[in-house]
């Protein structure tokens, strides 16, 4: 008689740590405080690089060549980040190896030094905010997902839309993605939005009442948390085979 073997079906709220809702909002809270410590010492943007673009236009017309090439090199800085970390991240997978503890720990270390260069004094902290865009286009290339679905922890435009859309659709239609309710779903993109404003928020009182790199510490440590979170569950802290990152 042959033997029968049972199939496992994974199921569809089965998703990998980095997908988790929680730690979504994290590394949007990390993502504010970025975005603080920019905007507060260059006027620009460590993740939101639309209003980075917006800028290169505008400076240019305005003829302010100074906060033209930093917005623009912020711009370039993200997309370094990101390129970079994805080519990290292709040549982990094919090795079988987990790829977010590694991205999350060479974050920490990059802002690390970044911290430590503005505590110091002795490079423009203008020029170090470009640094930080790209620290911010690893988070934005490795980590895009928040329950299966495509996100940014990085980029708000594309979360506050599908935050509003899930939020009508569930007018309409109790379940959406995955058998989930879309209140659900519109709740998971609001509260990344809440993580985004924390942070920016927190980042930004510290660093006006304390001290002006204040913002930064608060990021690595939060990193630092994550990154040991990812560590304790390697084995569903990266997307399955086969995912592409944007």
């Amino acid at each position: 008689m042959a033997e029968s073997h049972a199939v496992e079906v994974p199921s569809t709220n089965d998703f990998p740590l980095m997908e988790n809702r929680g730690i979504g909002f994290a590394l949007a809270f990390c993502a504010g405080l970025m975005n603080a410590w920019t905007f507060f010492h260059a006027q620009t943007f460590a993740t939101v690089q639309s209003g980075n673009v917006v800028q290169i236009g505008y400076r240019l017309v305005q003829g302010d060549w100074e906060a033209f090439w930093f917005a623009f090199c912020s711009v370039i800085g993200f997309g370094l980040g990101s390129a970079l970390c994805g080519v990290l991240m292709t040549t982990l997978l094919k090795t079988g190896r987990t790829f977010s503890t590694v991205v999350l720990w060479s974050e920490c270390l990059l802002l690390a030094v970044i911290t430590a260069l503005a505590f110091a004094d002795i490079i423009p902290t203008t020029y170090l905010a470009v640094a930080v865009s790209f620290v911010a286009g690893m988070q934005g290339n490795a980590f895009h997902k928040d329950h299966g679905m495509l996100y940014g922890n990085v980029a708000v435009t594309f979360v506050v839309q599908m935050a509003f859309n899930f939020l009508a659709q569930s007018f309409f239609k109790k379940e959406g993605i995955n058998g989930e309710s879309n209140l659900m779903w519109s709740g998971i993109f609001f509260l990344v939005l809440f993580g985004f404003a924390s942070g920016g928020a927190l980042g930004f009182y510290f660093d006006k009442i304390i001290n002006s790199n204040v913002s930064l510490v608060i990021a690595i440590i939060s990193l630092v948390i994550i990154a040991f979170s990812s560590r304790e569950h390697k084995s569903d802290a990266d997307p399955r085979a086969g995912a592409t990152f944007v």
